[in-house]
């Protein structure tokens, strides 16, 4: 199989769960919830429990953009991170937001890691 539908898939999804930790992170900054309500009384708890949420949503983005640059050289190791990043994301934050990017970057995993390509030494 071509390489190329990997990688994008992987960039892609990763990309997308990039733009999501973007979003969690403009909905601290300016206060507002999704829908139009406020959280400028919200507690300091609420406001570090969104924080970390970005943060991670930010890293597993990373991870999967990683995966699908790699998946160009190795597919199998590429695979895996686009595995992990995609699955990891479904069970940490399966919202609305990861949805779009958890399936790209399962289905890009799912393809890389059943590479038949036979390696030449």
């Amino acid at each position: 199989m071509n390489t190329k539908v990997e990688t994008a898939l992987g960039v892609i999804g990763g990309s997308l769960g990039v733009l999501a930790s973007a979003f969690i992170f403009y909905i601290v900054l300016a206060g507002i919830w999704p829908g139009g309500g406020s959280i400028t009384y919200a507690s300091p708890e609420d406001f570090g429990f969104m924080v970390v949420f970005g943060i991670v949503t930010l890293i597993v983005g990373l991870v999967g953009i990683a995966g699908g640059i790699i998946a160009k050289s190795d597919m199998k190791k590429g695979g895996k991170l686009m595995l992990i990043s995609g699955i990891l994301g479904f069970f940490l934050f399966f919202t609305f937001w990861w949805i779009i990017p958890g399936i790209l970057l399962t289905a890009g995993g799912i393809m890389a890691m059943k590479d038949n390509r036979k390696e030449i030494s």
